[in-house]
């Protein structure tokens, strides 16, 4: 038996809780992932996603070797071919069509730094088609960018200083289960914990209130609560005096909208409105967003008039208040890109909801789209409209996907290239979502080739290609210069402190000196920002269209994400038919039975699934979790391609299906 250790690693899965972990290894063999005890965030436990990262290291179907596609059929190569292919084709396509005829699709699949080099080898190439906005988090980021001037949030620990936590539209029992345990503690601290969704999800059963609300509304009760709020006098006038700019607009348009009908459009009583007004104006009341509710048209105003009431009860910057989205802790701090490869490339960017859009439309350029480079994405799993999008993919000349495993987009490319494992590569992890902590990714065991490690893959392409600004560096280096930044914070950090310590730079409670990089320095619920980015001035309630189409015979389609699965990483061995929820008065206006098969029809397709009868889904509405793949019944074959009001949001709730037997 050889010498047992334990390594630092944090999950690289795009999760809230990016946990760290302590990965044991002995003679080159990973032996098991668990939570790190001494991380303040992490506290030893994990989910079952994270542990995963072991199953899915040795994982049967993973491949080792690039692959090419001969005549439809893949056929296997080494990584030199591999390299001159991508040489040829980039230089190819560079030199007759431009460098923006390749576009480059990345998203979350893995949150490391240097699994993002592919950005840095593309900027050197002279810039190329990226994407902006997307399927997560973006129409709530703008709108507390609008407002706050950043996206900053209290520690999760600060809720036990709360009288009551809202979690507004967010199911941490299946998302983030470091937040839900702080919930429950503060719970059982005496803090009153109330849950609005249109679905009584897990989270709700251990709430003390849940408040239902019609699917794309949320707005309309965050405003309504406002209006309560001002009527009633219970707004902190020395607050709005100090720190908020533009109340007295944001106040006129309160006034004019009319109580009953926010209360019918929500679908909650003005009684129990009231109620809840009145309870969280009695500070501190703590709200903690979730993401769902931005995936509508609306979605921008809806998280900018959340935080509406936070700021007119001045309740941001207080231990036990804020209305937590997410929190940038380092995005602006470390040196992502230390050798500065912005001067040498220029991008063009496209919204993702306009994806096959953008690609149809550049064939009538000069700079027509003729190859895609996927990495860290199955996009042709995670984004909407998916008949329309294979067909635009599969119509690029050339297409290449970075991956560990035979994907549904990676199945339509022309080349594979192998890529590492998390626990195989040394890297820096971090989240802008909830934990504060840097985490050093130690390797814990060696990849089958060096290239599928994508940092040395792209510095050898580099190298074929001859760019000779390229910063042709170890990895420990490159990280150095990274984390550079951070000695303003502690003169002594490098990677290997990092190692040994849990570091952050964050505090407890955001926006406790009350100093917003807005333009006015004050919190602006009068937004000159919102409205350059296609917003309101000020945050107003925008009915939702697709409710026109409920009315009409159609049911709402809500995508969610399970306990069990990050998008579609853990279903990959699922076997059985996708499932879709809906309550028993939808059953039977269907003639729908509880585990028989049914067809939803949206405007484009239909898939094939089984139906769960779950009262916990509201009227008119069905659940289907994110996840499934093609073989299962993927509803972003149902999804629709919108967009949010801005932020460049994928408006997945927004979409409307049909249901037959």
């Amino acid at each position: 038996m050889g010498d047992k250790k334990f390594l630092s690693h944090g999950c690289t899965l795009d999760c809230h809780d990016c946990c760290r972990f302590s990965v044991e290894v002995e003679d080159g063999k990973v032996l098991s992932i668990k939570g790190e005890k001494t991380n303040p965030y992490t506290k030893g436990f994990i989910c079952k996603k994270g542990k995963m990262h072991l199953d899915r290291l040795n994982h049967k179907d993973r491949i080792y070797s690039p692959m090419k596609k001969v005549n439809g059929v893949w056929v296997e190569i080494d990584f030199d071919e591999a390299l001159d292919i991508m040489s040829e084709k980039l230089t190819y396509y560079k030199n007759k069509y431009s460098s923006k005829s390749i576009m480059h699709y990345d998203q979350y699949g893995t949150g490391s730094v240097l699994k993002c080099i592919e950005n840095i080898f593309f900027n050197y190439y002279g810039g190329v088609c990226i994407q902006k906005g997307g399927p997560c988090w973006s129409a709530g980021m703008k709108a507390q960018k609008a407002d706050f001037g950043d996206v900053k949030s209290n520690s999760i620990d600060d809720m036990k200083n709360s009288k009551r936590i809202i979690l507004w539209g967010k199911n941490p029992a299946n998302t983030t289960i470091h937040t839900m345990k702080a919930v429950l503690d503060a719970k059982r601290n005496g803090s009153k914990i109330i849950v609005i969704d249109p679905i009584y999800t897990e989270t709700a059963k251990s709430a003390d209130l849940y408040i239902r609300t019609k699917p794309g509304t949320d707005g309309a009760l965050a405003l309504a609560m406002v209006k309560i709020i001002i009527e009633k006098n219970l707004i902190d006038y020395n607050f709005i005096k100090n720190y908020v700019y533009g109340f007295d607009e944001f106040k006129e348009y309160v006034k004019s909208q009319n109580l009953n009908y926010l209360s019918d459009e929500c679908g909650v009583s003005v009684c129990d409105i009231e109620n809840l007004a009145v309870e969280y104006a009695d500070s501190p009341s703590h709200i903690n967003v979730g993401y769902g509710i931005q995936k509508y048209k609306n979605g921008g105003n809806t998280v900018r008039l959340i935080d509406s009431l936070g700021i007119i009860t001045g309740q941001i910057g207080i231990k036990g208040g804020g209305v937590s989205y997410s929190n940038r802790v380092y995005p602006d701090i470390l040196d992502s890109d230390p050798y500065k490869s912005y001067l040498y490339g220029e991008n063009r960017e496209f919204y993702v909801s306009d994806i096959s859009d953008f690609i149809e439309k550049s064939y009538e350029t000069d700079e027509p789209i003729k190859m895609i480079v996927v990495t860290k994405s199955n996009m042709l799993n995670q984004l909407p409209d998916l008949y329309r999008l294979e067909k635009v993919f599969e119509d690029i000349e050339f297409k290449v996907c970075f991956d560990m495993f035979m994907t549904d987009t990676a199945s339509k490319c022309d080349l594979f290239i192998p890529c590492t494992n998390t626990l195989e590569s040394m890297d820096i992890i971090y989240s802008s979502m909830t934990n504060p902590y840097i985490t050093v990714n130690e390797k814990a065991v060696n990849p089958k080739h060096e290239f599928m490690d994508e940092y040395y893959f792209f510095r050898e392409l580099a190298k074929r290609m001859k760019m000779k600004e390229y910063p042709y560096v170890e990895k420990e280096e490159y990280l150095e210069k990274v984390i550079a930044p951070l000695k303003d914070y502690d003169s002594e950090i490098s990677l290997q402190k990092l190692i040994d310590t849990n570091f952050t730079i964050d505090t407890d409670i955001a926006w406790a000196d009350r100093k917003f990089p807005t333009e006015t320095g004050k919190i602006e619920i009068y937004s000159e920002y919102a409205k350059s980015i296609g917003g309101t001035y000020i945050p107003e309630y925008i009915r939702n269209e697709s409710t026109d189409e409920i009315e009409k015979g159609g049911l709402r389609l809500i995508t969610v994400h399970p306990s069990d699965t990050l998008s579609s990483a853990h279903y990959m061995d699922r076997e059985d038919m996708a499932k879709v929820y809906l309550n028993n008065k939808m059953a039977e206006k269907y003639n729908v039975k509880n585990s028989k098969t049914v067809i939803l029809y949206g405007k484009k397709g239909k898939i094939e699934v089984t139906a769960v009868i779950d009262d916990g889904v509201p009227d008119y509405t069905v659940k289907m979790y994110v996840g499934w793949w093609k073989k299962h019944g993927n509803p972003n074959y149902l999804t629709e391609s919108g967009i949010s009001d801005f932020g460049g949001q994928v408006t997945y709730n927004d979409s409307i299906v049909y249901i037959k037997k």
